[in-house]
C-alpha cells in the first residue's frame, strides 16, 4: 500500500511516469510537481467533500466557508446539533443535509470506524465508504487520494480529469467513467500522480484561453 508522504515521492512516481507517456512528460516539463496539500481526515475531510459534490469549485469554497464559520469545530456531534435551517443558510441543499446527518450518526455509532479503516486496502476502503447513503464513487475515492494520499487512487468519474485527457491526447469525445478507467490503467501503480498532473495541467490551459 504505497502512499505519497511527502512532495519528493511525487516527483518521484511522476518522472516514473514522464518517462513512460510523452504526453505527461511535456505536462510535467512545464507544470512540474503539484502542490501535495495537507488535508484533514475524518469527518471533516469527508464533509469537505459531501460538500463539494456536483457544484463548481468556487460554489463549493463558499459553501464550506460559511458551514465552518457556523459550525466551528468540524465535529460530528456539532453538525448534529444544527438545525436544517441552519445549514440551508450556508448554502447546503438538502440532500447534502440528510447526507451529512448520516455521516456524522455512521461515526458517533462506530458503524464507521475512520481511524480503524485508514489501515485498511484501498478497495476495504472505498466499499466502507460507499456503502454510506450519499457518498459516491467520486467522494471515496478523492478521500483516498487527497486526504489519505494512496499513490495509485484515480478518481475517473471527475470531469476535470476526464477533460483534462481529452484535450492532452486531442480525443474527439470527453471519455465517460469507465473509458477513463480503462484509460488511466496505462499509469498504475502511480494513477494518483498522473490525477493530480492532469488537474493541474487541466487548470493551466483553461487559464491560457481566459
Amino acid at each position: 500500500m504505497q502512499i505519497y508522504k511527502n512532495s519528493n515521492d511525487l516527483t518521484t512516481a511522476l518522472e516514473a511516469l514522464a518517462a513512460k507517456d510523452k504526453k505527461l512528460a511535456a505536462a510535467f516539463e512545464e507544470y512540474g510537481t503539484p502542490p501535495l496539500r495537507k488535508r484533514r481526515a475524518g469527518f471533516a475531510g469527508l464533509a469537505q467533500l459531501l460538500i463539494s459534490q456536483q457544484v463548481s469549485t468556487a460554489a463549493a469554497a463558499t459553501i464550506h466557508q460559511r458551514f465552518e464559520t457556523l459550525i466551528g469545530e468540524v465535529r460530528p456531534e456539532n453538525l448534529l446539533a444544527l438545525s436544517d435551517a441552519e445549514l440551508s443558510g450556508c448554502g447546503l441543499s438538502r440532500p447534502k443535509q440528510r447526507y451529512l446527518r448520516i455521516l456524522a450518526e455512521a461515526i458517533i455509532s462506530g458503524a464507521l470506524d475512520l481511524p480503524k479503516l485508514h489501515k485498511a486496502d484501498n478497495e476495504t476502503i472505498y466499499k466502507a465508504l460507499v456503502a454510506l447513503t450519499g457518498i459516491g464513487p467520486w467522494t471515496a475515492e478523492c478521500y483516498l487520494l487527497f486526504i489519505l494520499r494512496r499513490a495509485d487512487m484515480f478518481p475517473a468519474g471527475d470531469l476535470a480529469l476526464q477533460q483534462g485527457v481529452r484535450i492532452m491526447y486531442r480525443l474527439d469525445e470527453r471519455p465517460d467513467t469507465e473509458t477513463l478507467r480503462a484509460f488511466a490503467a496505462r499509469w498504475a501503480p502511480y494513477r494518483g500522480a498522473a490525477a493530480r498532473l492532469l488537474w493541474t495541467y487541466y487548470n493551466g490551459e483553461q487559464a491560457k484561453n481566459r
